[in-house]
């Protein structure tokens, strides 16, 4: 019943900023463990599908950056967002997080794929990477 409700409040919604990937995935903030989710868009950027692509510890996620958009191919999405959580509550991106920022950027040019935003959230707020012009 919870995944229906989820998807049902999801799919299909339309992302206009930052702050609308919050209010739609505000429940990741209360993990206990680092996910990392892509969120797939058509060319009207509303959402299509979205994947939960790791899981990691308390303070780190691995992955290949390649592996954040397999499903944005799969379901031909035109523009792909990635949000995940910080545990600690606090938002602000490490170096890991620019690291992998930059290398999905790189990939998803590659891949003919839009990368819009890299969200961060935690219980202090979120970060974005677009809303800083750190992805461009």
């Amino acid at each position: 019943y919870k995944i229906k409700k989820v998807k049902d409040k999801i799919l299909g919604r339309q992302i206009s900023d930052a702050k609308t990937v919050v209010q739609l995935f505000e429940d990741l903030q209360n993990e206990t463990k680092e996910k990392l989710i892509t969120i797939n868009l058509d060319s009207k950027n509303k959402i299509i599908c979205f994947e939960v692509v790791a899981i990691g510890s308390l303070n780190a996620i691995y992955l290949r950056p390649g592996e954040v958009f397999r499903t944005s191919i799969l379901v031909n999405a035109a523009a792909a967002i990635v949000i995940h959580n910080h545990p600690s509550g606090d938002p602000r991106p490490s170096k890991e997080d620019k690291e992998l920022t930059k290398h999905l950027k790189i990939v998803s040019d590659a891949m003919g794929l839009s990368f819009y935003d890299h969200v961060i959230i935690g219980l202090d707020g979120y970060f974005s990477f677009a809303e800083k012009l750190l992805i461009k």
